[in-house]
């Protein structure tokens, strides 16, 4: 207000609205300037440092993440923070660019003041000077420890078995790839041991696969300790295992030495469940650069060698031999030969009688399948049978026999059967009742004329859905044998368990009947439990009258060997099936069974 010379005022106003609104403005950027601050503060890491690396700024989130306080930063060289993981390489490129103008961004790994460990993703940029060359340089991180860590987990379950922590076969090819190349710039020798357990899967199906897998992590543990740092130890799959390592010297020697150490490791009894279980392995080996130079090859080797032991009856060891690689390209010829000729049906069924004790007349008469092979002549089971049990042939052929057997037997007196062998394979085939049931439809067999006979390796598995297809064949009239019974792993319980007819003794115990204790005590064992079983009993093998003789006086019910009949094609087969020998009525027990053994 302004006086008057009357007396009087004069108000003046200005109006400062704008000013007013202005400064609310500024007062609400500052606050979000403060609150954007407060936000990277607390999302990312900020550091600025001279153009020598020393720190002249570095915000609260900087000294949270790193362990140090500002005044251990702030003067210090950014050094301070070197994890050692990266390549000096890195760091030269870095630099490169930023004296350039250039902004580099890219992942590092620091050290905290902790020690530990911490990754971020970092964004750096140079702050020119007048003449364009940095005078300093504005880093901006962001901490992605966590997702590293998720990452670096998630790559390891990639790469190792869930159940033994062990390599899984991706990251073993992976790092046998790189190993071969070390190998060969170094000039050093690789080996390569592939383990396949012996008897686990007989563990898996008696006790269960929660006591499988308690063996399996037992066994991991084992190998570790049996191998030397720097291998390479793999799960490439169910019991299947790998080694790789490399030569310290003389290679073969060196891997004779780990294969009878891995031996003698896993013979030692695992306990599991409060029992021992023994297992045992076989190994097959192969080096680099001798046997190939590709993981692959060294592999594919290691397995023939493998092969090899396992043929040969197990839990041994082999190296990889060339006459190895020639057997595999003619077993795969073979395997190739054996597919067609299932689809031509280049097969056919001999039969060997099976004889009464009493009446010594052939009372079964056994399917045994012969392969009619295009170049080789006349195969025998133990030729080709395995192979179609490996490659699921099994099936077909299967069917082919049982179908074939059946209307061979339609023809033949009445009185006698006709049994045919059950791969254990062809229990774990679909519906294998339904294939039987229209088998015996199609070729008028009566079901009672039929016999199956079954290993002791069926027992073991699937216990209650074989049980249940034993009931199935028996209720509709069907006799089932179990042979080449003392031979195996089933146990007692389980042969009691299911409803068998018959049970036959293992050659093995026909041959040494005579001449070993041992055997004899097998054969009265044998006895025993099949009387009390109230099943009858075939003694296979016969070759000698001294063994008829035996077994006759031990009450053996039926009798089957060459002594006493070969297997014959059909036509002969029929014959013998129609025209019945007769009970001897004094002499020796051959006399009247001479025209059988003529055949």
């Amino acid at each position: 207000m302004h006086p008057m010379s009357d007396g009087g005022f004069v108000e003046r106003h200005r109006d400062v609205t704008e000013l007013r609104l202005a400064e609310l403005r500024a007062e609400a950027a500052r606050q979000e300037l403060i609150e954007k601050q407060y936000a990277i503060d607390q999302a990312v890491i900020v550091a600025i440092t001279d153009v020598r690396g020393t720190i002249t700024y570095a915000n609260d989130r900087f000294c949270e993440v790193s362990g140090y306080n500002r005044e251990e930063l702030v003067g210090n060289n950014h050094r301070l923070l070197k994890s050692g993981l990266h390549a000096p390489e890195i760091f030269r490129q870095m630099y490169r660019r930023l004296a350039k103008g250039g902004v580099w961004r890219g992942e590092l790994c620091n050290r905290a003041k902790s020690g530990e460990l911490y990754w971020v993703d970092t964004v750096i940029t140079p702050q020119l000077g007048s003449n364009g060359k940095p005078v300093a340089y504005m880093a901006i991180r962001v901490d992605i420890t966590a997702r590293k860590k998720a990452e670096a987990q998630v790559y390891y379950a990639a790469r190792h078995d869930a159940l033994t922590d062990l390599l899984n076969r991706a990251a073993l090819l992976e790092d046998l790839l790189n190993r071969l190349a070390h190998a060969k710039a170094s000039e050093q020798e690789l080996i390569v041991y592939l383990l396949d357990l012996d008897g686990f899967k007989s563990v898996n199906d008696t006790l269960g696969h929660a006591a499988g897998d308690a063996l399996l992590k037992q066994l991991s543990r084992r190998l570790k300790s049996a191998s030397s740092d720097g291998d390479l130890i793999a799960r490439l799959g169910g019991d299947e295992f790998a080694i790789v390592q490399f030569s310290s010297g003389e290679c073969r020697e060196q891997a004779e030495r780990l294969a009878i150490t891995l031996l003698e490791t896993v013979a030692i009894p695992f306990s599991i469940e409060a029992q021992d279980v023994s297992i045992g392995v076989s190994i097959g080996l192969a080096f680099a650069p001798l046997h190939g130079s590709t993981a692959s090859e060294l592999l594919y080797k290691a397995d023939l060698a493998l092969y090899r032991v396992k043929a040969e009856g197990r839990n041994g060891y082999r190296f990889f031999e060339e006459e190895m690689h020639r057997n595999a390209q003619s077993r795969n010829r073979l395997v190739n030969e054996l597919r067609e000729s299932v689809a031509r049906g280049d097969f056919e069924l001999h039969y060997q009688p099976i004889f009464d004790a009493k009446t010594l007349q052939p009372s079964v008469m056994e399917a045994l399948v012969r392969w009619r092979h295009p170049s080789q002549g006349l195969l025998y089971p133990d030729q080709f049978i395995g192979i179609a049990e490996e490659t699921g042939l099994i099936e077909p052929l299967g069917r082919w026999i049982l179908r074939q057997a059946c209307a061979d037997a339609a023809s033949w007196r009445k009185g006698v059967k006709v049994a045919v062998n059950l791969s254990p394979e062809q229990f774990r085939g679909p519906a294998l009742f339904d294939v039987v049931l229209r088998t015996l439809l199609e070729t008028g067999m009566s079901p009672d004329r039929l016999e199956f006979e079954v290993t002791e390796s069926m027992l073991l598995q699937e216990k209650e859905e074989n049980l249940l297809l034993f009931r199935q064949l028996k209720n509709i009239g069907i006799s089932i044998a179990l042979d080449d019974f003392g031979v195996g792993y089933a146990s007692i319980r389980s042969v009691v368990s299911f409803p068998f007819d018959k049970v036959k003794i293992d050659r093995s115990f026909t041959r040494d009947v005579v001449n070993q204790p041992a055997s004899r005590t097998v054969v009265a064992s044998i006895m025993t439990l099949a009387r009390g079983l109230g099943v009858q009993v075939t003694a296979e093998g016969i070759e000698t009258p001294d063994q008829l003789e035996y077994l006759r006086s031990q009450g053996v019910d039926l009798f089957q060997g060459y002594l006493l009949g070969r297997p014959a094609p059909a036509h002969l087969s029929e014959w013998i099936s129609a025209n019945p020998v007769r009970p001897p009525e004094c002499g020796h027990p051959l006399a009247p069974i001479q025209r059988a053994h003529a055949i």
